[in-house]
């Protein structure tokens, strides 16, 4: 075919949809084989030209563009060796730009699929003349009609492009069956798939496709093949691959060659049978392949593996014997049948006759010729008694004696019914079938019989009780598969052993009806003959199978209840089971061991509970009897009804019953079955994984009552979600495996084939702990040493204390024991991991009746704590939730939304397919694959573990200095890095800021490109030509940071939402945005160039002069802050204690974080709720206060900090080092210290007199020089001390004021004057060679050179700007600190603050607000402690009684607030009658205020909402346990925190804050950074108000802790305080001020000021404390 025949071909195709010309490049370009021509510009414009002139092709213009056709290869995705397709996509594509709309019964005879037929437009006429001339050129065509213009080839074309030169082009199709083939002939030879056919394209079902199809295959106009697609989630879906005839190519997979070769190589060997390695060598694979290929043989049953004698199958071989005498057997492959290759049959719709049922399910069996002479019944005996015990069915004695079904079903029950043959029903690999079999071989029969019934009883015997018979058929059938008989039991055959058993008195039958949420069940219980149907054991077993019925749905229920809260099941939530309370694995097997102990042990009811024991052995008949009793109603059913409480407190135990005791098992014996009964909702939450939403849970997880009843007592609907598809059960069971390994639990004896629920378990109450901690560091092995072996603990756990104490002693020796660590050891655990696996395996597996509580621990004792290795006790994450804990959680609406969406498309689902489960027919090959029964193992194929490849890092987007052509021209003449800015550029930016904003406000980013600000700014400035783009934009975004351009940036937005005429006149401009924004900057510059200079004004000289001549407005960000604390309950004073706490505990540093501080900061946190806790920490998280501990960092998380706490595996932020960061260097108080230690060391270095500075060189020599590379503290302190007039001056100014660094001139003055002196004196000079510098090298450098001034490497030395060599050299400053001040002119800090010593430093002059402790408050005061209150008062402070009585009604309203306190002015506007002094009182209301009217020390805390508020409570004093005895290991420590007496403790009760370490000391270098921190913020803005400094805190640091920081700062004469009051307006009537109302000052009236000697006094503080950010030391 010619190329362009080729492309005529091509628009053929594509089909009466037509190709456009961007397509047809494509399909082109794509040609199989290959297009001759290059498809460059002429040639396209060629075939232009061909298309106008092809008389059969049309030109139509659609109403839309169309998209290009995109092309998709399958067979990329086929695996060579098997031949599936790996699909990781829907081989459909879901926006076809062929979409199926068939053209039915067209008048003119067109067929095919076009969506715009109707609509689409011819315009031929338009394109070409009719001579066949084209009108318009290729480019003017596409510029005119774009992707709308197609090319469509007539019917006769497409038609015959379609069926091949070898089809008939006569020939008539229906109008689908053609548009099937134009699908096919579009798709060329990639072919479509048949089930994407009707899925997708026609959206018909499979039959009606079917049909359309038919004609097709049976004019041979297409082929088929088979096609099989592994989708990613494992699964192979077959379907039928749809091609033209001419596109057909045969494909088959390497295995589909081999195996056919291997069948061809079989059918030549004698026998059929080949050894293994001459198939391999024939068929050159290796090993692998080879085994591949048999067993894909294999699984077609067509060869089978034996094994044969060397000598029969190769003769030649040698030796053919071992040197015992047997001969050498090889394995070889025999051929059962040979390889056909897959045809997919093709139905033949006009044969009509069905054939016999025989003869299509069955394989035809040879029939023998029948003897008309004898009797049929006879000839049917003898077939029988010839095929022996295993009998023959009535199918195929049918076939043998070519008779009927009906007839040979007759013949069969005659032969029954004279006592002839045993008709049987057997379970076949097909179906249940009935065999015959003769009289004369029932003898082997009668043994399996009997035999059955021996195993029966004995399981009877073993269990008492078994409920249904298939645990029987299921053993039956175990044992007897190992003795080698191929048949299966049924339930028939069992239940007439059953019957058989219950006639003779060995077993009885009980059947009931159980109906159980609408839901009704025939359950058969095979009981032991003691067993009666009232007997509590029977009870028992029905309420288990209620239970059991609650957790189980028939298919038919489900389909039946779908509604939403069911589907809720089937949605995964991630993370939601933690949310509910879901424990990690140690805290998991804690709860159900308290479980255990209490429902074992501890119960009230309980004759045996240790506390009750003596009790009960008093009387012990009514013990007995009431016991009884509670047994009766609670396994009765009652108790679910009413919900008895037996222990009378909010907890989990306040509804769960006593577990009855089993006769055949003692005290401590438990049935798992009985305990899960009992369990509790909140226990069940926290030991079972309920990662789906459950509708109406969390109603009972949030009532403090409801949370706590029993799961078999909750709503139906509930109830079937939480035990869906009992799961729970194993998992129970796995914890409990998980206790037997811990040695704390004992199962007892299992029988084969028992539920998990029916097992029995002893709780010992005798374990032991060993003591790991001082392990050799292991990844997961402790090793001890022989000098110092581990220490044993024997625990007795007599009562829930132990139990407690045990699970805390163990948490912390686990959690303190080195592991975890990556050290190689020579130790290789393989082997013996294999066999202590198999050890607690038979350990936990077998189980006994004998009671082992020796308090042993199985396992290896390689773990921590003594645990087993491979218990992994000493992770972290096993004790506490990390991941879940730090999620964030976000409403997301869209999410229930999406949720709700797939609950209602799943019920149409569920609907849909109701009505097509009656219509669904099973394939026959499922019998092959289901055979025997339920609960067998079987083969599955393996699966292609599909690797999901990593993602790769973004690798982040490299800046491109340029973005257009005028950026590259201003790089070429820029001459350094950065470039210098103007005043007036800067200007003019910030005036295009506004103009963008203007323009919108919405977009926090620029609006207009900074491309635009940077050509005007080359238009406006001739120095802005070396400006890019990307420097506009950051130069922008820097200006704009700084807090003064910021305000003159708001003050021009202002001024110009104030000139109405102009925002008039911007409004017009407003359309375009590219005109709009040139504009903009136009009239803005126009307005602002006007501006009153400061000549120009003039200022008022009144206020009421300023009010009146000007509109005063307040210039703010926009943005009002609201800071209020609410709090409602207990849980709000918590959260403030813990975000000091937090901040406290993250602020110690590793070595600040001892051992016996670890725990007690454990302890600490031990103490609160882990919900308030979590919650506090996310919104640290929040405000980025803290982030992770990175273990490969050099500061990571050591051993002493690894604790089951939330925050401790984090650290504080830089984010929040950076609030207290400001432009004084970190280390200025540092720097002040040791300058001050300079001055007071030297020798004589205090001048004692006010003398002026000394002049005499002697007295010069004892003064201290200040050096140009002292820090910025040497200079702070000495301006300090200057100011303060401590600090003698000597300043000595160099000859050489300006110098020249000589290194950085290179001319020939200086070559010609390196031979002179530097003397200056021309007289000296006379006689030596002058420095001559000639007229053209006259400069000032020059001048300067020849005078001598020289200084080399001067720039160098201080680090100079390199563009000048002229240097001011610097002055000659001497100190000498003094002893009395010089002058008093700014020493008024006295006033504020004490006298200044500088002979003193250290921790003690801190003010005792930062260190003092607290009595511990009690809940109420008693009458003697207010007494002594008052006493204190009377004498300490002379108050009278009248002074008592008002403290005793501020202490009355402080007890009235409770514990949430009360404002300061809440306090003062309810207490008003007090500020005055009179009926006796002395002091007025502030003076109350100002001491202890309470017995103990009252916190005053700063909330939110800047007001003082006194809380009278404990809950914000932390207390710490000291131990005034050094303890060598943690370990002690803790037990000794645990245990009940503790002799060597006292409390210390202290409030708590960031910079108090848990144990009560101070955190110095946290207390020294916070400092530092606020008084440089004062240093940096005098005048700061109380306001806008807890503001700045407000995501760092509580308000109260500001101002204590703040008067701390205060006390030491750092800071000083000032407050605002306002003057009222004088009037004839109004009281003098001093008499005025007490008021407070509000926070905004109080600002604070520096003292001159700031940082002097807090470097003596703490002068020698490292910083407190540890990352920039």
């Amino acid at each position: 075919m010619d190329a362009l025949g080729i492309v005529e071909d091509e628009v053929a195709l594509e089909g009466l949809d037509g190709i456009t010309i961007p397509s047809l490049w494509i399909r082109l370009e794509d040609r199989h084989p290959a297009f001759p021509l290059k498809l460059d510009t002429h040639t396209k414009e060629f075939i232009w030209r061909s298309l106008t002139s092809n008389g059969d092709l049309k030109f139509y213009e659609l109403p839309q563009e169309r998209g290009d056709v995109v092309l998709f290869d399958r067979f990329l995705e086929v695996d060579p060796e098997t031949g599936i397709q790996q699909a990781e996509r829907l081989s459909a594509s879901t926006n076809d730009v062929y979409p199926v709309s068939v053209i039915t019964e067209d008048k003119n005879g067109i067929q095919g699929s076009c969506v715009f037929y109707k609509e689409r437009k011819d315009v031929t006429r338009n394109v070409r003349n009719s001579t066949l001339k084209s009108l318009v050129t290729l480019e003017e065509a596409f510029k005119r009609f774009g992707r709308k213009l197609v090319v469509v080839a007539s019917q006769a074309t497409r038609f015959r492009a379609l069926v091949g030169p070898e089809g008939d082009p006569e020939l008539k199709l229906s109008d689908h069956s053609y548009c099937i083939l134009e699908r096919l002939g579009r798709a060329r030879w990639q072919g479509e798939l048949q089930r994407d056919l009707h899925t997708f394209s026609f959206k018909t079902d499979a039959g009606k496709l079917h049909y359309m199809r038919k004609s097709l295959v049976r004019h041979g106009l297409i082929t088929m093949q088979s096609h099989v697609i592994r989708t990613p989630s494992g699964q192979q879906q077959h379907s039928i691959l749809l091609l033209l005839n001419r596109f057909h190519v045969n494909r088959r997979s390497k295995y589909d060659i081999l195996m056919e070769n291997m069948s061809n190589i079989l059918q030549k060997t004698p026998g059929q049978v080949a050894p293994m390695l001459t198939l391999k060598e024939l068929l050159k694979v290796n090993e692998k392949t080879l085994k591949r290929i048999y067993q894909y043989m294999q699984s077609a049953n067509l060869v089978q593996l034996v094994r044969c004698a060397l000598e029969d199958v190769n003769p030649t071989a040698e030796p053919c014997t071992t040197k015992k005498g047997t001969k050498v057997l090889v394995r070889c492959l025999k051929l059962v049948k040979p390889y056909k290759k897959k045809v997919i049959m093709v139905e033949d719709d006009e044969d009509d006759d069905e054939e016999d049922e025989i003869g299509v399910r069955r394989k035809s069996l040879p029939s023998e010729g029948r003897i008309m002479e004898r009797d049929i019944l006879l000839q049917a005996y003898d077939i029988i008694v010839a095929c022996g015990t295993r009998g023959i069915s009535q199918t195929a004695l049918a076939m043998r004696m070519s008779i009927g079904k009906l007839e040979s079903r007759m013949i069969c029950r005659k032969l029954e019914r004279d006592g002839i043959i045993k008709v049987k029903v057997l379970d076949s690999p097909d179906n249940k079938c009935a065999k015959s079999s003769s009289r004369m071989h029932q003898r082997h029969e009668t043994y399996r019989l009997l035999k059955r019934k021996n195993m029966i009883v004995e399981a009877v015997h073993s269990l008492k009780i078994i409920e249904g018979l298939y645990p029987l058929q299921k053993m039956i059938n175990e044992e007897e598969r190992q003795d080698g008989v191929s048949t299966k039991c049924c339930k028939k055959s069992i239940l007439r052993l059953i019957r058989s058993l219950s006639r003779e008195g060995m077993v009885k039958l009980y059947t009931t009806t159980v109906i159980q949420d609408g839901i009704t069940k025939k359950v058969e219980m095979v009981v032991h003959p003691s067993i009666q149907p009232n007997d509590d054991a029977v009870k028992r077993a029905i309420d288990q199978i209620r239970f059991r019925i609650s957790s189980s749905y028939p298919v038919a229920h489900i389909f039946y209840c779908f509604t939403p809260h069911f589907l809720s099941v089937f949605f995964t939530v991630k993370g939601l089971s933690r949310t509910l309370g879901f424990q990690p694995k140690m805290h998991r097997l804690r709860v159900i061991h308290n479980f255990l102990w209490y429902l074992i042990y501890g119960h009230p009811l309980k004759r045996s509970s240790p506390e009750k024991q003596t009790q009960s052995s008093k009387n012990p008949a009514s013990s007995t009897a009431d016991q009884q009793t509670w047994y009766d109603l609670v396994f009765s059913g009652i108790c679910c009804l009413c919900l008895i409480v037996f222990v009378d407190e909010e907890t989990w135990k306040r509804f769960i019953p006593p577990i009855p005791i089993h006769k055949d098992f003692g005290d401590g014996w438990a049935l798992v079955s009985d305990l899960l009964l009992c369990l509790p909702l909140s226990l069940f939450i926290q030991v079972i994984q309920v990662n789906f939403k459950v509708n109406g849970l969390e109603a009972f997880l949030s009532d403090p009552v409801k949370q706590h009843y029993l799961v078999r007592a909750l709503p139906s609907k509930i109830k079937r979600q939480l035990l869906y598809k009992r799961k729970y059960i194993f998992t129970f069971h796995e914890n409990l495996q998980k206790l037997a390994y811990m040695g704390l639990l004992q199962f007892g004896p299992i029988e084969k084939f028992q539920d998990k629920d029916q097992v029995f378990v002893y709780l010992r109450q005798n374990t032991t702990i060993v003591d790991t901690t001082s392990s050799e560091p292991h990844y997961w092995m402790v090793s001890q040493s022989p000098d110092k072996p581990f220490e044993k603990r024997q625990y007795v756990l007599a009562s829930s204390e132990d139990v407690e104490n045990y699970w805390f002693d163990l948490l912390c020796v686990c959690l303190n024991t080195p592991l975890g660590t990556c050290i190689y050891t020579g130790i290789t655990g393989s082997f013996c991991r294999q066999l202590i696996g198999v050890y607690l395996y038979m350990y936990t597996h077998r189980g006994s009746r004998e009671v082992c509580d020796d308090g042993s621990i199985p396992g290896d004792g390689r773990g921590a704590g003594g645990l087993h290795s491979e218990f992994f006790a000493h992770l972290k994450r096993n004790w506490l939730w990390t991941n879940s804990l730090l999620a964030v959680k976000k409403v997301d609406t869209m999410h229930t939304q999406k949720i709700e969406f797939c609950q209602l498309l799943c019920i149409e689902i569920c609907k849909k397919l109701l009505c097509l489960i009656h219509v669904a027919i099973e394939p026959a090959s499922r019998n092959q694959q289901v055979v025997g029964g339920k609960r067998q193992k079987r083969k599955r194929g393996k699966k292609d573990v599909v690797k999901i490849p990593r993602k790769k890092r973004k690798e982040p987007k490299k800046r491109t200095p340029a973005h257009d052509e005028a950026d590259h021209r201003a790089l070429t003449r820029m001459t350094r890095q950065r470039v210098y800015w103007s005043l007036q550029e800067d200007s003019l930016m910030m005036l295009c800021s506004v103009a963008s904003h203007l323009l919108n406000s919405k977009l926090k980013r620029p609006f207009i490109p900074h491309c635009v600000v940077r050509d005007l700014l080359q238009a406006e400035f001739e120095k802005s030509m070396d400006k890019t783009s990307v420097a506009v934009g950051r130069r922008t975004r820097y200006i704009l940071k700084n807090p003064q351009t910021l305000l003159n940036y708001r003050i021009c937005l202002a001024e110009v939402y104030q000139d109405k005429s102009l925002m008039k006149l911007l409004e017009q401009k407003k359309p375009d945005c590219a005109e709009a924004f040139s504009e903009y900057t136009k009239l803005l510059r126009q307005k602002f160039s006007s501006a009153m200079t400061p000549s120009d004004i003039i200022i008022p000289d009144t206020k009421q002069e300023l009010f009146s001549r000007f509109k005063v407005c307040t210039i703010c960000s926009g943005r009002e802050m609201t800071f209020k604390d609410i709090l409602n309950s207990t849980e709000d004073i918590h959260v403030i204690v813990l975000n000091n706490l937090i901040q406290s505990t993250l602020g110690m540093s590793n070595s600040q974080m001892k051992s016996s501080r670890s725990f007690q900061t454990f302890h600490m946190y031990s103490r609160y709720c882990q919900e308030v806790l979590c919650q506090v920490f996310i919104q640290c998280r929040k405000r980025g206060l803290v982030n992770r501990r990175r273990v490969c960092k050099i500061y990571g998380p050591k051993k002493n900090r690894a604790l089951p706490i939330l925050p401790m595996s984090y650290q504080l932020s830089q984010s929040y080092y950076r609030c207290f960061a400001w432009r004084f260097p970190f280390a200025l108080c540092t720097d002040v210290f040791r300058f001050l230690r300079e001055q007071t060391e030297e020798p004589a270095g205090v001048c004692p007199a006010m003398n002026p500075a000394p002049a005499a060189s002697e007295e010069l020599s004892d003064m201290l020089r200040y050096q140009l590379d002292s820090p910025g503290g040497a200079c702070a302190a000495a301006l300090s001390l200057m100011t303060l007039g401590l600090l003698s001056v000597h300043v000595s100014i160099p000859k050489q004021v300006v110098v020249v660094d000589s290194n950085l001139v290179d001319n020939e003055v200086v070559k010609s004057g390196n031979g002179t002196d530097d003397d200056d004196d021309t007289e000296d000079c006379e006689g030596r060679k002058r420095l001559e510098v000639k007229a053209h090298q006259a400069s000032h450098t020059n001048y300067l050179m020849m005078r001598g001034y020289c200084c080399p490497g001067i720039v160098k030395l201080r680090n100079l700007n390199t563009s000048d060599s002229i240097v001011v050299e610097s002055c000659i400053m001497k100190f000498q600190l003094r002893s009395t001040p010089a002058h008093q002119v700014f020493n008024m800090d006295g006033r504020y603050s004490p006298p200044l010593d500088l002979s003193k430093c250290g921790p003690s002059l801190l003010p005792p607000i930062l260190t003092h402790s607290v009595r511990p408050p009690t809940s109420s005061p008693s009458l003697s402690h207010v007494e002594e209150c008052n006493a204190r008062l009377i004498h300490q402070r002379d108050y009278s009684p009248q002074d008592i009585e008002a403290c005793a009604e501020l202490r009355r309203s402080l007890d009235e607030a409770g514990e949430n306190g009360l404002s300061v002015q809440d306090l003062y506007e309810a207490h008003t009658h007090l500020a005055e002094l009179h009926s006796g009182r002395t002091r007025s209301l502030q003076q109350y205020m100002q001491v202890k009217i309470l017995p103990q020390n009252i916190p005053w805390s700063f909330l939110g909402n800047s007001s003082l508020i006194i809380v009278a409570i404990a809950d914000l004093i932390v207390h710490a346990f000291l131990s005034q005895c050094l303890i060598s290991t943690s370990l002690h420590l803790f037990l000794c925190l645990s245990s009940t007496f503790h002799p060597h403790r006292h409390t210390v009760s202290f409030i708590s804050r960031p910079w108090r370490m848990v144990d009560g000391q101070l955190n110095r270098p946290v207390c020294k950074g916070m400092l530092e921190g606020v008084l440089y913020h004062i240093m940096s803005r005098p005048g700061l108000t109380q306001q806008t400094l807890v503001e700045h805190y407000k995501n760092v640091l509580q308000p109260v802790v500001v101002l204590d920081l703040v008067q701390a700062l205060i006390d030491m004469g750092c800071v000083k305080k000032r407050t605002l009051v306002p003057c009222p307006k004088p009037s004839l009537f109004s009281r003098p001020v001093d008499q005025a109302g007490v008021r407070t000052a509000t926070p905004d009236r109080v600002f604070y000021e520096p003292t001159v000697s700031c940082c002097l006094r807090l470097a003596q503080v703490l002068p020698n404390e490292p910083h407190w950010n540890q990352f920039i030391q």
